[in-house]
Parts: structure tokens; sequence; C-alpha cells
């Protein structure tokens, strides 16, 4: 493939292909959003991005015009973009990971991506040691090894599901937020805002490299200044939501959870 392919248009192809594959989870996402608003009739904005120096996209927000009728109505719009989003995503980087190429003269063409930043994903490092043999990721890291090259798609996936994940963070306004505030009432939220942005202000410093810091780094600006008011309250604040959508919320902050652990 590498010889039939010049090399700068091998190049132009992963770039685009990166590109695209990144747009693609974050459409998902917005598909999400927006399944959601039609059937409910909800009266939302639509998306506006929020670039990041190192992924292109830091988030989307989706400003609410009018209150939601019910919190049943703002958990499902909540879940369904960072859900729909991450699951896509997952499922874009482990493609990409079986159609990353292993010959000598395809592998120096290949974007690269950094093993600690790779390492701060318990959900990705294990997608990659599952595809790329047992032991793949912490045999680069102690062989002396910074960046492991893969698949345009597989990296395009790997940041979705960071951006994803940090959009379903319990705090303030964003997505997880707005689940919080649907599932725990408004003090219950902001309680676990606070600790969400004790969590992240601790993370922040453990990076032990730049690549991974500038990463999360744009997130927290964008969350503490954007994102910290609650959410504007629905007009029937007494009604809980059912169990199946607090059971879907619970498995989007269980992948959340899986993302953004350290390996």
């Amino acid at each position: 493939r590498g010889e039939s392919i010049p090399k700068i248009d091998y190049i132009v192809q992963n770039s685009n292909m990166l590109r695209n594959g990144l747009a693609a989870t974050q459409f998902s996402h917005e598909i999400g959003h927006t399944i959601v608003t039609r059937m409910k009739q909800l009266n939302v904005t639509g998306p506006i991005l929020i670039p990041s120096p190192i992924t292109g996209l830091t988030a989307t927000v989706n400003r609410i015009k009018d209150p939601f009728p019910t919190r049943q109505d703002l958990l499902q719009f909540a879940v369904s973009g960072p859900l729909l989003g991450m699951l896509t995503s997952v499922l874009l980087m482990y493609v990409g990971l079986q159609l990353t190429p292993n010959t000598k003269e395809a592998i120096p063409l290949l974007p690269l991506l950094p093993i600690s930043l790779l390492k701060q994903s318990t959900l990705a490092s294990g997608l990659v040691d599952s595809v790329l043999g047992s032991g793949f990721v912490d045999g680069s890291q102690s062989s002396g090894t910074l960046d492991v090259p893969l698949s345009a798609l597989a990296i395009a996936g790997f940041f979705g599901m960071v951006i994803n994940a940090l959009a379903m963070a319990p705090y303030g306004r964003t997505d997880g937020g707005r689940a919080a505030t649907a599932l725990l009432g408004r003090s219950g939220a902001q309680g676990i805002s606070l600790l969400t942005s004790i969590a992240f202000f601790i993370i922040s410093f453990t990076y032990n490299d730049n690549t991974s810091l500038s990463v999360i780094f744009p997130f927290l600006l964008f969350m503490g200044f954007y994102q910290g008011e609650q959410e504007v309250p629905c007009r029937n604040e007494v009604d809980e939501p059912g169990a199946i959508s607090a059971l879907l919320a619970g498995f989007a902050w269980f992948l959340m959870f899986l993302i953004l652990t350290p390996a």
C-alpha cells in the first residue's frame, strides 16, 4: 500500500481521514440531541463549536431556549448526545485499529499518538491491547517508545472518545451536569459539580507531559468560565426521571469513567 500511493498523497489521505473521523464522532453526538429534541419538541439552539489547540474541538454547546417540560426530558436530551458520541468513537477507534497497517513502508507515514496520552484512558489502552496484541501499550512504553503509529481513524476515534466523555462530566451546564440535575435535583447536582471541578483540578496536575495537559486544560477553562451555572429549571421539577433513562445515564457515566481514567 505504501508503494502504490505516493507519500504526500498518503499523508493528505490520513489528514482527511482524521478530520472526517473526528467530525463523524461529533456529528453523531449532535444526532443524538436532535432525535430527542424532535421527538419531544424541545426548543434548543444549534451547536456552537468550541475549538481546542490539540483536538480541534473542545466541546459543542446547545443552549436551552425554553424550559423543558420535565426532568425526564432534560435527562434524555443530556445523555443522548454524549452516549451516542462515545459509542461511535469507540467503534471508530476499533475499526481504525483493525485497519492500521503494519508494513515497514506504511508505518513511517502514519500519524503518531503519544503513549503517555494513550495511557490516560483505560478504555483506549484496552482497545489497543485487544487489537494490536496483549501488553502492546506497556511494552511500547517500557521499550522507550514515546509515540505509537496508528491509523488516522483510530486516532480520530480516540479523541472523539475523550471529547464526548468530557461532555458527560457532571458539571454545571455540560450534558453531564444536566443529567445530574435531572437525576439528583438542583442541590444534589451542585454538590456533584463541586466534586467534579476539584477532581479535574487535581487531575490536571497529575499529567506528566504537556500533550496530555493541553488536551484537558482547554476544557477546564471552558467549563469554569462558560458552563459553571446550573441549567434553567424544568416546568415540572417534581416528577423524577424513569428507571430506563436513569440506567442509560449510569451507563454513559460508566463509559466516561473508563475513558478518562488512566490505565
